[in-house]
């Protein structure tokens, strides 16, 4: 919202809003000075005050998806390593996340904490790029509301669509998809809605969003896929597409070429482990969540919001308007379909980050025109588009730091490791996760500790077979080569499509093959998942190892 001050600012307001209406009630680009203005300084404060809290908490007591902060651990610390994903192991997911994870692992010398310094990091950097990309186009409240509510998506300790409270660091990668699918989509709002002379002709606009969805080709396949109606949308929007759609193409490929360079131009492991994960998910995934309560409910202000804004060119708009709202509901519509895509192939059971980048787009149009109730109204549903996933960001955010600084409430059981000894796992709060989670996976942790330590030489590691491998990072030993990134059946593997049993043992010398001490009616997803790793390696685990011990938790083999 612009302030007007003295006649000359109150000329420029009036021109402003005659231009807004000229251009059909949509956003026209905002001239900035080229040294930082205090509206600048405002969202690079911001950021900082963020992405400071981020680091700040490092590690909250975990509450939910507490096995899963092996996760980052172990796949950043084999990258630490040396070895490379799709090469020495098998991942659905490329190498961005475990990349900025290893960068976070490495300021804080290897400890837990290192995930928060390399969140905060990357939200740092993705916040101001957003910032970067809306500053031409958007008044200072919108544009610092795009960096802040991006830096809140990155960071906030939960996971997407679940209780704020319980604090983790699970599925972290679909936050960053997320955070850089939003700058695709900015950009894209940007150039679709905008009159025809009023859009960007600095080919590196086309440049930063190459990038941006390159990045997602190596984050996770499925944000770079729904990434591409967005970039065709806006390639068909306006003239000089070759010269935009070279621009892409180089920003993409500039992007590309480092990181398969890092991944050894290994083309065949990359699509070997997709088709794996796409045979794997296929068998799981439901496309009725794509229409499901959530996803309607939090799409209604969105489509309200455009409504409010088609609306308010009147009747007599010009033809060139027209096409321009026709753009607009295209816009708005693949927002909500692509909002409502991911959340369906995610673990995530609501909240729709996109709408939030999406309103903050359109409402710039609607700030502009002169009508307080028409203004307050456009206002009112681009907030609720984006503040209940902020606030929920924030408080889980702001919650965190204060239990960081009151100190831990309950009663920890440690791991025997030194390098986990600063991880806390909170009780659990589902009966369905009751040993990945609480004292219960503390004390199948240590057990295995125990075990290596007692059967394993000193410079020794271990495969596991189970969902994650914690040990190796735990204990500082070498990370044998083979495995998963995570052996999640019917996620990222299934009976049809896996790793070969040669690549997955790699090799390994020692193997923990997890056990569950429940039946199957009491913890249905941990023996469903262990019951598909053991139905499609257990053959080929008998035939090379034998069993040396076991345990409540475990069965450490030795290769024959």
């Amino acid at each position: 919202m612009r302030t007007v001050a003295g006649n000359e600012d109150a000329q420029q307001a009036v021109g402003g809003e005659a231009a807004v209406a000229a251009s059909g009630g949509l956003p026209e680009p905002r001239r900035h000075p080229r040294i930082l203005t205090a509206g600048d300084w405002f969202a690079i404060g911001a950021v900082a005050l963020v992405c400071g809290l981020a680091a700040f908490v490092g590690m909250p007591e975990l509450r939910e998806f507490e096995h899963d902060i092996f996760f980052p651990l172990d796949n950043a610390y084999r990258v630490i390593e040396g070895q490379i994903p799709h090469r020495d192991f098998a991942s659905a997911w490329g190498p961005v996340f475990y990349l900025v994870e290893a960068a976070g692992l490495e300021i804080s010398r290897l400890r837990p904490e290192g995930l928060a310094y390399a969140n905060a990091l990357f939200g740092a950097v993705v916040a101001l790029w957003m910032y970067a990309a809306a500053r031409a186009r958007l008044a200072p409240v919108q544009a610092s509301t795009l960096a802040i509510y991006t830096a809140l998506l990155i960071t906030a300790p939960f996971a997407l669509g679940f209780n704020p409270l319980a604090f983790c660091f699970a599925m972290g990668y679909n936050r960053f998809g997320y955070a850089l699918l939003g700058i695709i989509v900015v950009e894209c709002g940007f150039e679709a809605l905008a009159p025809d002379a009023a859009r960007a002709r600095w080919p590196g606009r086309a440049f930063a969003a190459g990038a941006a969805w390159a990045l997602l080709v190596f984050l996770k396949i499925s944000y770079a896929a729904v990434a591409v109606p967005f970039l065709l949308l806006w390639l068909c929007c306006g003239s000089q597409r070759l010269r935009r759609l070279a621009a892409l193409c180089c920003g993409a490929g500039a992007v590309t070429a480092v990181l398969l360079s890092y991944l050894r131009l290994n083309l065949a492991g990359i699509f070997r482990d997709l088709a794996d994960a796409a045979s794997g998910r296929s068998g799981s995934w439901h496309p009725a969540a794509m229409l499901s309560g959530p996803v309607i409910v939090e799409c209604i202000p969105l489509l309200l919001l455009a409504a409010l804004l088609t609306a308010g060119t009147g009747k007599r708009s010009s033809s060139d308007a027209r096409w321009r709202q026709t753009r607009l509901w295209l816009f708005v519509l693949l927002t909500a379909a692509v909002g409502g895509f991911l959340l369906a192939t995610n673990h995530q059971s609501m909240t729709l980050p996109l709408g939030g980048f999406a309103a903050l787009v359109l409402v710039d149009g609607a700030m502009a025109r002169g009508e307080r109730p028409y203004r307050l109204a456009a206002g009112f549903l681009a907030g609720l588009c984006f503040l209940p996933l902020a606030l929920m960001n924030a408080v889980s955010l702001g919650a965190a730091s204060w239990e960081r600084i009151r100190g831990p409430q309950t009663a920890a059981v440690r791991l025997t490791a030194e390098r986990g000894r600063s991880i806390v796992f909170g009780p659990v709060e589902s009966a369905m996760t009751s040993e990945t989670g609480g004292p219960a996976y503390v004390e199948a942790l240590n057990d295995g500790l125990r075990l290596i330590r007692a059967h394993a030489g000193a410079g020794e590691g271990v495969m596991t077979m189970d969902t994650l491998n914690p040990f190796n990072y735990l204990l500082n030993r070498p990370s044998p080569r083979g495995g998963m990134a995570s052996a999640y059946y019917s996620l990222v593997f299934s009976d049809r499509a896996h790793p070969s049993a040669e690549r997955f043992f790699g090799d390994a010398r020692y193997v923990l093959l997890r056990k569950y001490s429940k039946t199957v009616e009491d913890a249905p997803i941990e023996e469903y998942l262990l019951d598909g790793l053991r139905r499609v390696y257990g053959p080929a685990l008998e035939e090379r190892f034998v069993p040396v011990e076991e345990t409540a938790h475990w069965i450490f083999y030795r290769r024959k």
